[in-house]
Protein backbone atom coordinates (compact mmCIF):
# COMPACT_ATOMS: atom_id res chain seq x y z
CA UNK A 1 0.00 0.00 0.00
CA UNK A 2 1.04 3.51 -0.77
CA UNK A 3 1.75 5.83 2.01
CA UNK A 4 0.26 8.88 -0.44
CA UNK A 5 -1.88 8.24 -3.52
CA UNK A 6 -3.03 10.50 -6.00
CA UNK A 7 -5.45 9.48 -8.65
CA UNK A 8 -6.54 11.45 -11.33
CA UNK A 9 -9.14 11.06 -14.97
CA UNK A 10 -10.72 13.74 -16.51
CA UNK A 11 -13.84 13.21 -14.05
CA UNK A 12 -12.71 12.34 -10.79
CA UNK A 13 -9.42 12.90 -8.31
CA UNK A 14 -8.78 11.48 -5.26
CA UNK A 15 -6.16 11.62 -2.75
CA UNK A 16 -5.77 8.91 0.00
CA UNK A 17 -2.91 8.78 2.95
CA UNK A 18 -2.35 4.64 3.60
CA UNK A 19 -5.61 3.74 1.67
CA UNK A 20 -7.92 6.21 3.30
CA UNK A 21 -9.39 8.95 1.40
CA UNK A 22 -8.40 12.55 2.28
CA UNK A 23 -10.45 14.27 -0.85
CA UNK A 24 -12.43 12.92 -3.72
CA UNK A 25 -14.02 15.28 -6.21
CA UNK A 26 -16.10 14.37 -8.97
CA UNK A 27 -17.05 16.65 -12.15
CA UNK A 28 -20.32 16.15 -14.38
CA UNK A 29 -19.50 18.10 -17.61
CA UNK A 30 -23.25 17.62 -18.56
CA UNK A 31 -25.17 19.07 -15.39
CA UNK A 32 -21.89 21.36 -14.54
CA UNK A 33 -22.27 20.03 -11.02
CA UNK A 34 -19.09 19.39 -9.12
CA UNK A 35 -18.61 17.10 -5.76
CA UNK A 36 -16.19 17.33 -3.45
CA UNK A 37 -15.49 14.75 -0.46
CA UNK A 38 -13.58 15.41 2.50
CA UNK A 39 -12.47 12.79 4.90
CA UNK A 40 -14.41 10.00 3.89
CA UNK A 41 -18.24 11.44 3.42
CA UNK A 42 -17.79 13.84 6.77
CA UNK A 43 -17.74 17.03 4.63
CA UNK A 44 -19.12 17.03 1.41
CA UNK A 45 -19.58 20.16 -0.78
CA UNK A 46 -21.85 20.64 -4.25
CA UNK A 47 -21.37 23.19 -6.08
CA UNK A 48 -23.53 23.85 -9.16
CA UNK A 49 -23.45 26.46 -12.06
CA UNK A 50 -26.15 26.94 -15.19
CA UNK A 51 -23.98 28.83 -17.99
CA UNK A 52 -27.51 29.92 -19.61
CA UNK A 53 -28.10 32.73 -16.63
CA UNK A 54 -24.51 32.60 -14.88
CA UNK A 55 -26.54 31.68 -11.65
CA UNK A 56 -24.61 29.16 -9.09
CA UNK A 57 -24.85 27.33 -5.88
CA UNK A 58 -22.42 25.71 -3.63
CA UNK A 59 -23.66 23.84 -0.85
CA UNK A 60 -22.02 22.22 2.35
CA UNK A 61 -23.04 19.05 3.98
CA UNK A 62 -21.96 17.45 7.30
CA UNK A 63 -22.43 13.65 7.37
CA UNK A 64 -24.86 14.81 4.40
CA UNK A 65 -27.02 17.11 6.53
CA UNK A 66 -27.05 20.53 4.70
CA UNK A 67 -25.47 23.04 6.83
CA UNK A 68 -24.51 25.85 4.85
CA UNK A 69 -25.59 27.02 1.13
CA UNK A 70 -24.54 30.08 -1.07
CA UNK A 71 -26.66 31.01 -4.11
CA UNK A 72 -25.94 33.62 -6.75
CA UNK A 73 -28.47 35.02 -8.78
CA UNK A 74 -30.50 37.84 -10.32
CA UNK A 75 -27.27 40.18 -8.94
CA UNK A 76 -27.19 38.86 -5.58
CA UNK A 77 -25.70 36.44 -3.47
CA UNK A 78 -27.37 34.99 -0.80
CA UNK A 79 -26.02 32.66 2.36
CA UNK A 80 -28.09 30.74 4.04
CA UNK A 81 -27.66 28.82 7.18
CA UNK A 82 -29.70 25.94 8.26
CA UNK A 83 -32.53 26.65 5.62
CA UNK A 84 -32.60 30.55 7.11
CA UNK A 85 -30.63 33.14 4.80
CA UNK A 86 -28.33 35.36 7.15
CA UNK A 87 -26.84 37.67 4.84
CA UNK A 88 -27.81 38.73 1.43
CA UNK A 89 -25.23 41.23 -1.05
CA UNK A 90 -26.03 43.10 -3.59
CA UNK A 91 -23.72 42.64 -6.67
CA UNK A 92 -24.46 46.20 -8.09
CA UNK A 93 -23.36 47.88 -4.59
CA UNK A 94 -20.04 45.68 -4.53
CA UNK A 95 -19.06 46.44 -7.66
CA UNK A 96 -19.74 50.35 -7.31
CA UNK A 97 -18.06 49.96 -3.82
CA UNK A 98 -14.85 48.58 -5.51
CA UNK A 99 -14.59 50.25 -8.85
CA UNK A 100 -16.53 53.65 -8.95
CA UNK A 101 -13.33 55.17 -7.87
CA UNK A 102 -11.73 54.25 -11.09
CA UNK A 103 -14.34 55.60 -13.46
CA UNK A 104 -13.79 59.47 -14.45
CA UNK A 105 -17.16 61.67 -14.94
CA UNK A 106 -15.94 62.60 -18.10
CA UNK A 107 -16.70 59.05 -19.60
CA UNK A 108 -20.19 57.81 -20.26
CA UNK A 109 -19.74 54.40 -21.46
CA UNK A 110 -17.73 51.66 -20.25
CA UNK A 111 -16.69 48.57 -22.53
CA UNK A 112 -15.36 45.58 -20.35
CA UNK A 113 -12.78 43.49 -21.59
CA UNK A 114 -13.19 39.89 -19.77
CA UNK A 115 -12.27 37.58 -22.53
CA UNK A 116 -8.94 35.71 -23.29
CA UNK A 117 -6.41 37.01 -25.67
CA UNK A 118 -8.29 35.39 -28.92
CA UNK A 119 -12.00 37.15 -28.08
CA UNK A 120 -10.14 40.41 -27.00
CA UNK A 121 -8.13 40.70 -30.26
CA UNK A 122 -11.15 40.46 -32.12
CA UNK A 123 -13.47 42.46 -30.52
CA UNK A 124 -10.76 45.22 -30.54
CA UNK A 125 -9.40 44.30 -34.10
CA UNK A 126 -13.21 43.86 -35.84
CA UNK A 127 -15.86 45.33 -33.40
CA UNK A 128 -15.00 47.68 -31.06
CA UNK A 129 -15.50 50.90 -33.55
CA UNK A 130 -18.83 49.72 -34.55
CA UNK A 131 -19.85 49.33 -30.92
CA UNK A 132 -18.72 52.61 -30.11
CA UNK A 133 -20.67 54.30 -33.11
CA UNK A 134 -23.79 52.15 -32.56
CA UNK A 135 -24.04 53.30 -29.02
CA UNK A 136 -23.27 56.90 -29.56
CA UNK A 137 -20.35 56.98 -26.98
CA UNK A 138 -19.12 60.29 -26.87
CA UNK A 139 -16.59 59.08 -24.17
CA UNK A 140 -15.82 55.58 -23.86
CA UNK A 141 -13.68 54.11 -22.01
CA UNK A 142 -12.19 50.39 -21.85
CA UNK A 143 -11.44 48.36 -18.75
CA UNK A 144 -8.75 46.18 -19.64
CA UNK A 145 -9.04 42.93 -17.11
CA UNK A 146 -5.68 41.10 -17.46
CA UNK A 147 -2.24 42.59 -18.17
CA UNK A 148 -2.02 42.01 -21.54
CA UNK A 149 -4.95 43.07 -22.79
CA UNK A 150 -3.14 46.60 -21.58
CA UNK A 151 -0.70 45.49 -24.86
CA UNK A 152 -3.56 44.92 -27.07
CA UNK A 153 -5.11 47.44 -26.38
CA UNK A 154 -2.05 49.95 -26.97
CA UNK A 155 -1.04 48.01 -30.47
CA UNK A 156 -4.83 48.07 -31.85
CA UNK A 157 -6.93 50.69 -30.09
CA UNK A 158 -4.00 53.37 -29.07
CA UNK A 159 -6.50 56.20 -29.05
CA UNK A 160 -9.29 54.88 -27.12
CA UNK A 161 -8.55 55.44 -23.41
CA UNK A 162 -8.37 52.36 -20.88
CA UNK A 163 -7.77 51.47 -17.54
CA UNK A 164 -6.76 48.52 -15.78
CA UNK A 165 -8.75 46.48 -12.99
CA UNK A 166 -7.44 43.24 -12.15
CA UNK A 167 -10.04 40.43 -10.96
CA UNK A 168 -12.87 42.90 -11.54
CA UNK A 169 -16.31 41.19 -10.01
CA UNK A 170 -19.04 40.85 -12.44
CA UNK A 171 -21.99 38.39 -11.94
CA UNK A 172 -24.71 40.89 -13.24
CA UNK A 173 -27.48 39.54 -15.36
CA UNK A 174 -26.99 40.49 -19.10
CA UNK A 175 -24.23 42.02 -21.04
CA UNK A 176 -25.47 45.49 -20.56
CA UNK A 177 -26.54 47.71 -17.58
CA UNK A 178 -26.79 51.12 -16.50
CA UNK A 179 -25.52 52.11 -12.77
CA UNK A 180 -25.78 56.24 -12.29
CA UNK A 181 -24.27 57.59 -15.65
CA UNK A 182 -22.74 55.14 -16.88
CA UNK A 183 -23.81 52.56 -19.31
CA UNK A 184 -21.46 49.57 -19.43
CA UNK A 185 -20.87 46.93 -21.99
CA UNK A 186 -19.95 43.86 -20.70
CA UNK A 187 -17.52 41.66 -23.12
CA UNK A 188 -18.79 38.27 -22.75
CA UNK A 189 -19.82 36.86 -19.99
CA UNK A 190 -19.76 32.88 -19.34
CA UNK A 191 -22.99 31.93 -20.95
CA UNK A 192 -22.01 33.32 -24.15
CA UNK A 193 -18.36 31.24 -24.22
CA UNK A 194 -20.82 27.82 -23.00
CA UNK A 195 -23.37 29.10 -26.11
CA UNK A 196 -20.46 28.89 -28.43
CA UNK A 197 -18.84 25.85 -27.94
CA UNK A 198 -22.61 23.74 -27.89
CA UNK A 199 -23.72 25.47 -31.02
CA UNK A 200 -20.00 24.39 -32.58
CA UNK A 201 -21.20 20.90 -31.26
CA UNK A 202 -24.62 20.28 -31.95
CA UNK A 203 -25.54 22.50 -34.94
CA UNK A 204 -24.73 21.08 -38.46
CA UNK A 205 -21.16 20.23 -38.75
CA UNK A 206 -19.41 23.68 -40.34
CA UNK A 207 -22.38 26.01 -39.47
CA UNK A 208 -21.39 27.57 -35.90
CA UNK A 209 -18.44 29.59 -35.98
CA UNK A 210 -16.46 31.57 -32.59
CA UNK A 211 -16.43 34.90 -34.61
CA UNK A 212 -19.57 34.92 -36.27
CA UNK A 213 -20.90 33.67 -32.68
CA UNK A 214 -19.60 37.21 -31.20
CA UNK A 215 -21.45 39.50 -34.04
CA UNK A 216 -24.36 37.71 -33.72
CA UNK A 217 -24.38 38.15 -30.01
CA UNK A 218 -23.59 41.86 -30.25
CA UNK A 219 -26.40 42.22 -33.64
CA UNK A 220 -23.81 42.32 -36.09
CA UNK A 221 -22.78 41.44 -39.61
CA UNK A 222 -19.84 41.13 -41.45
CA UNK A 223 -20.93 43.90 -43.34
CA UNK A 224 -20.74 46.11 -40.63
CA UNK A 225 -17.21 45.29 -39.13
CA UNK A 226 -14.10 47.00 -40.51
CA UNK A 227 -10.18 45.98 -39.34
CA UNK A 228 -7.70 47.87 -37.71
CA UNK A 229 -4.49 47.28 -37.85
CA UNK A 230 -1.75 46.88 -35.25
CA UNK A 231 1.39 49.15 -34.52
CA UNK A 232 4.10 47.77 -32.17
CA UNK A 233 4.91 51.02 -29.90
CA UNK A 234 8.46 52.07 -30.16
CA UNK A 235 9.35 50.98 -26.27
CA UNK A 236 8.24 47.36 -26.85
CA UNK A 237 10.05 47.38 -29.99
CA UNK A 238 13.47 48.46 -27.94
CA UNK A 239 12.52 46.20 -25.20
CA UNK A 240 12.42 43.21 -27.16
CA UNK A 241 15.20 43.55 -28.97
CA UNK A 242 17.30 44.10 -25.51
CA UNK A 243 15.95 40.96 -23.90
CA UNK A 244 16.81 38.74 -27.01
CA UNK A 245 19.93 40.13 -27.45
CA UNK A 246 21.00 38.99 -23.91
CA UNK A 247 20.23 35.31 -24.78
CA UNK A 248 22.29 35.47 -28.34
CA UNK A 249 18.63 35.39 -30.52
CA UNK A 250 19.87 35.85 -34.56
CA UNK A 251 17.58 38.23 -35.65
CA UNK A 252 17.63 37.55 -39.09
CA UNK A 253 17.50 34.25 -39.25
CA UNK A 254 15.08 32.05 -36.40
CA UNK A 255 11.61 30.19 -36.02
CA UNK A 256 9.71 31.35 -33.28
CA UNK A 257 7.38 28.54 -31.38
CA UNK A 258 4.58 28.87 -29.59
CA UNK A 259 3.51 25.38 -27.92
CA UNK A 260 1.57 26.23 -25.47
CA UNK A 261 -2.41 26.78 -25.23
CA UNK A 262 -4.98 27.32 -22.69
CA UNK A 263 -8.24 25.64 -24.26
CA UNK A 264 -6.63 22.87 -26.46
CA UNK A 265 -4.57 19.96 -25.30
CA UNK A 266 -0.78 20.03 -25.05
CA UNK A 267 0.66 18.08 -28.21
CA UNK A 268 3.45 15.68 -27.58
CA UNK A 269 6.55 16.89 -26.19
CA UNK A 270 9.18 14.47 -28.59
CA UNK A 271 6.77 16.45 -31.84
CA UNK A 272 8.50 19.73 -30.34
CA UNK A 273 11.99 18.53 -29.51
CA UNK A 274 12.39 16.89 -32.40
CA UNK A 275 10.63 20.04 -34.48
CA UNK A 276 13.71 22.01 -32.81
CA UNK A 277 16.18 19.53 -33.59
CA UNK A 278 15.88 19.37 -36.96
CA UNK A 279 15.54 23.29 -37.64
CA UNK A 280 19.11 23.34 -35.53
CA UNK A 281 20.87 21.34 -37.92
CA UNK A 282 18.93 23.09 -41.03
CA UNK A 283 20.89 26.16 -39.43
CA UNK A 284 17.73 28.01 -37.98
CA UNK A 285 17.71 29.69 -34.30
CA UNK A 286 14.62 28.54 -32.27
CA UNK A 287 12.90 30.96 -30.30
CA UNK A 288 10.33 28.92 -27.74
CA UNK A 289 7.50 31.23 -26.37
CA UNK A 290 6.85 29.95 -22.57
CA UNK A 291 4.91 31.09 -19.98
CA UNK A 292 3.84 28.29 -18.39
CA UNK A 293 6.86 25.86 -19.20
CA UNK A 294 4.22 22.65 -18.96
CA UNK A 295 6.25 21.82 -22.18
CA UNK A 296 9.44 19.91 -21.24
CA UNK A 297 11.74 19.85 -23.53
CA UNK A 298 14.32 18.56 -22.06
CA UNK A 299 15.32 16.44 -24.86
CA UNK A 300 16.04 19.16 -27.45
CA UNK A 301 19.42 20.37 -28.44
CA UNK A 302 19.38 24.03 -28.24
CA UNK A 303 16.58 27.05 -28.04
CA UNK A 304 16.10 30.39 -26.93
CA UNK A 305 13.62 31.33 -24.37
CA UNK A 306 12.92 34.42 -22.28
CA UNK A 307 9.71 36.30 -20.85
CA UNK A 308 8.76 38.98 -22.88
CA UNK A 309 5.10 40.89 -22.96
CA UNK A 310 2.63 40.26 -26.00
CA UNK A 311 3.80 43.37 -27.38
CA UNK A 312 6.92 42.20 -27.77
CA UNK A 313 6.83 38.73 -28.69
CA UNK A 314 4.55 40.22 -31.46
CA UNK A 315 6.97 41.74 -32.71
CA UNK A 316 9.80 39.08 -31.72
CA UNK A 317 7.04 37.17 -34.22
CA UNK A 318 6.62 39.72 -36.73
CA UNK A 319 10.80 39.28 -37.37
CA UNK A 320 10.87 35.61 -37.39
CA UNK A 321 11.10 32.73 -41.04
CA UNK A 322 7.87 31.21 -40.13
CA UNK A 323 5.76 31.04 -36.82
CA UNK A 324 4.77 27.40 -35.75
CA UNK A 325 2.07 27.49 -33.19
CA UNK A 326 -0.47 24.93 -31.10
CA UNK A 327 -3.65 26.78 -31.58
CA UNK A 328 -4.73 29.25 -28.81
CA UNK A 329 -6.26 33.02 -28.21
CA UNK A 330 -2.05 33.71 -28.66
CA UNK A 331 -2.41 32.88 -32.34
CA UNK A 332 -4.91 35.30 -33.36
CA UNK A 333 -2.55 37.86 -32.04
CA UNK A 334 0.40 36.51 -34.17
CA UNK A 335 -2.05 37.14 -37.56
CA UNK A 336 -1.19 40.19 -37.94
CA UNK A 337 2.77 39.55 -37.78
CA UNK A 338 1.87 38.67 -41.53
CA UNK A 339 4.76 35.80 -40.98
CA UNK A 340 4.09 32.58 -42.66
CA UNK A 341 2.48 30.75 -40.06
CA UNK A 342 1.73 26.90 -39.34
CA UNK A 343 -0.70 26.47 -36.41
CA UNK A 344 -1.19 22.74 -34.79
CA UNK A 345 -5.21 21.82 -34.02
CA UNK A 346 -5.16 19.44 -30.75
CA UNK A 347 -9.15 18.51 -28.79
CA UNK A 348 -9.98 20.59 -26.43
CA UNK A 349 -9.24 20.39 -22.62
CA UNK A 350 -12.08 19.03 -19.86
CA UNK A 351 -12.34 22.31 -18.42
CA UNK A 352 -14.14 22.66 -15.09
CA UNK A 353 -17.08 24.20 -16.92
CA UNK A 354 -16.88 22.60 -20.36
CA UNK A 355 -16.69 18.88 -21.82
CA UNK A 356 -14.01 18.24 -24.28
CA UNK A 357 -14.24 19.33 -27.44
CA UNK A 358 -12.90 17.27 -30.73
CA UNK A 359 -10.01 18.32 -33.13
CA UNK A 360 -12.60 18.58 -36.39
CA UNK A 361 -14.98 20.65 -34.40
CA UNK A 362 -12.12 22.68 -33.32
CA UNK A 363 -11.01 23.70 -36.66
CA UNK A 364 -14.62 24.15 -37.86
CA UNK A 365 -15.87 26.43 -35.07
CA UNK A 366 -12.24 27.60 -34.15
CA UNK A 367 -10.67 28.10 -37.27
CA UNK A 368 -8.43 31.20 -38.62
CA UNK A 369 -9.10 30.53 -42.24
CA UNK A 370 -12.58 32.53 -42.20
CA UNK A 371 -11.63 35.61 -40.55
CA UNK A 372 -11.88 38.29 -42.58
CA UNK A 373 -9.37 40.35 -43.76
CA UNK A 374 -6.66 38.03 -43.48
CA UNK A 375 -3.69 36.25 -45.84
CA UNK A 376 -5.09 32.81 -46.00
CA UNK A 377 -1.79 31.85 -47.67
CA UNK A 378 0.91 32.95 -45.32
CA UNK A 379 -1.47 30.23 -42.88
CA UNK A 380 -1.87 26.58 -42.83
CA UNK A 381 -3.73 24.37 -40.56
CA UNK A 382 -2.88 21.19 -39.28
CA UNK A 383 -5.34 18.23 -37.45
CA UNK A 384 -2.90 16.34 -35.40
CA UNK A 385 -5.23 13.88 -35.25
CA UNK A 386 -5.12 12.79 -38.66
CA UNK A 387 -1.37 13.81 -39.32
CA UNK A 388 1.75 11.95 -37.69
CA UNK A 389 4.35 13.98 -36.02
CA UNK A 390 7.21 12.82 -38.92
CA UNK A 391 4.70 13.94 -41.26
CA UNK A 392 3.70 17.47 -39.80
CA UNK A 393 7.06 18.21 -39.70
CA UNK A 394 8.13 16.84 -43.19
CA UNK A 395 5.56 19.07 -44.37
CA UNK A 396 6.35 22.27 -41.98
CA UNK A 397 10.48 21.94 -42.45
CA UNK A 398 9.80 21.72 -46.68
CA UNK A 399 7.82 25.25 -45.75
CA UNK A 400 10.46 26.94 -44.42
CA UNK A 401 13.22 26.00 -47.17
CA UNK A 402 11.03 26.28 -49.95
CA UNK A 403 10.45 30.06 -48.69
CA UNK A 404 14.00 30.32 -48.22
CA UNK A 405 14.68 29.40 -51.91
CA UNK A 406 11.75 31.72 -52.95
Amino acid sequence: MKIFEKIKTDFKREFKLLGFSLMEQEMDYNTTTRIQRFLGNLVTTIKTKDYKTDNSAKEIRVLNHPVMERIDEDNFRKYILFGKIVKKISYIEKFKKENFKYFDKKYDDIYILRANSGEIYLTLTYVIDKLIERNQSKNPLLVATKKYHVDMIKMICPNIPFIYIKDIDLRFTGLEFKIENFRFFYLFDNPHFQKVELDIKHKPFGEAHYFKSILDDLNMTYNDISMRTMIVPLQDEASMKEKVSKIGLNLDNFIFISPEAQSCKLYNEDFWCELINILNKEGYDVFVNRVTKDVNLEYATTFKSCNLTFAEAFALAKRAKRIISLRSGFTEFLIQTNTPMDVLYTKFRQRHSFDDLDITHVMSGFGLLTLPGINKDKIREFNMFEVAPSTCINCITKGILNDDIN
